[in-house]
């Protein structure tokens, strides 16, 4: 911990600025008062000044070795008693030394005998005031570096956090799309192996993106594409999808494979149970800093919805909040044949330096 008095220019202006005052008072006083002629009261108030405000600035050293979190109170009373009574001792006595040796004055030699006691309280006082100042700067430092240190592990867990989310991901997808192959190599070899290429792809892409918390809109719809386009091999004219996305969308950050299991979500409650083509329609806009994404996926209201452990949803629920401190950024509105999924994504360089 640096010295809070040559810590920067203005800290040390403010720390001189008591010493010296006190000295100005004293020499105005003595000269007012006709205590002691204007010369004499000036060298004595600037030399005592000056020496009080040195020692002062050791004083910090006496602080730091009673650090309250590594000393108990009873040492750090009984040092701060014995440090007080050296500092005003050496404070008076040196100093008289110094304005006596330059003046070689009767009058003034009588005077500093007469301010011995004054002198006394005065530099136990300042001493007191001084610790109290140091010490409330050693807290200070102390709660900022604790602050510090909990910020850091807040973010460590965090990122811990949404790495266990993002790992959740690629095995339930993974999962499904094997399943989906072994079904295939009896009803389709032909398919299965189209399937198993791009099962390649989307998983390359996967893994080379996986550390990766960010990325922009345009990058995440690559992986969609791929996404799709495997389960485009497992259902056919069934599985029907377009994109509507704004060029100024394409840039915003968004977290890495956020959409996936939207998409996941609208194929299992709109295509699987479908006799018919089901239309998927994303489309993305800017609303100020905000990135409105919107799904919409048809579905068949009479037929049996599919259980599931509902990982793809909850996981998106829970990494926007780790993200951006709200969960309320995912909504779902259920019309008479339409799911309606709505995601606003913050921008987050502003997020990230609040």
């Amino acid at each position: 911990m640096e010295h809070p008095v040559t810590a920067n220019r203005i800290s040390s202006l403010l720390y001189w600025f008591f010493p010296l005052g006190i000295g100005f008072t004293q020499a105005v006083f003595n000269s007012y008062y006709q205590i002691l002629p204007v010369g004499i009261a000036t060298i004595d108030g600037l030399i005592f000044s000056l020496v009080l405000g040195v020692l002062g600035i050791a004083v910090w050293y006496v602080v730091r070795y009673n650090d309250p979190e590594k000393s108990g109170g009873i040492q750090i009373l009984a040092s701060h008693i014995a440090a007080a009574l050296f500092f005003t001792l050496l404070w008076i006595v040196s100093s008289g030394i110094i304005v006596k040796t330059m003046l070689n004055n009767l009058l003034y030699n009588n005077y500093y005998e007469n301010q011995f006691i004054v002198r006394t309280f005065v530099g136990l006082l300042y001493y007191a005031i001084l610790v109290s100042v140091y010490y409330t700067y050693v807290y200070s430092q102390h709660n900022r570096e604790k602050r510090l240190r909990e910020t850091e592990w807040q973010n460590q867990i965090r990122k811990a956090q949404l790495s266990t989310l993002k790992s959740q991901i690629n095995p339930h997808f993974l999962f499904n799309s094997l399943n989906s192959v072994a079904s295939l190599t009896l009803t389709n070899p032909e398919k299965a192996h189209e399937m198993v290429i791009a099962l390649s792809d989307f998983m390359r892409y996967s893994l080379r993106k996986h550390q990766d918390d960010m990325v922009t809109l345009d990058v995440e719809l690559l992986n969609i594409r791929l996404y799709l386009q495997i389960e485009k091999i497992r259902f056919g004219s069934i599985l029907q999808y377009k994109f509507d996305i704004n060029e100024d969308c394409k840039n915003h950050l968004i977290p890495n494979l956020i959409l996936q299991p939207l998409l996941e979500n609208a194929i299992k409650y709109g295509v699987y149970e479908a006799s018919k083509p089901v239309e998927i329609h994303l489309t993305a806009r800017k609303n100020s800093n905000i990135l409105e994404i919107s799904l919409i996926n048809d579905f068949d209201p009479e037929s049996v919805p599919l259980k599931g452990e509902g990982v793809g949803l909850k996981n998106i629920i829970d990494r926007l909040r780790l993200l951006y401190g709200s969960s309320t950024l995912l909504s779902f509105q259920r019309g008479e044949n339409k799911f309606i999924v709505k995601m606003l994504v913050p921008d987050y360089s502003e997020i990230k330096h609040l």
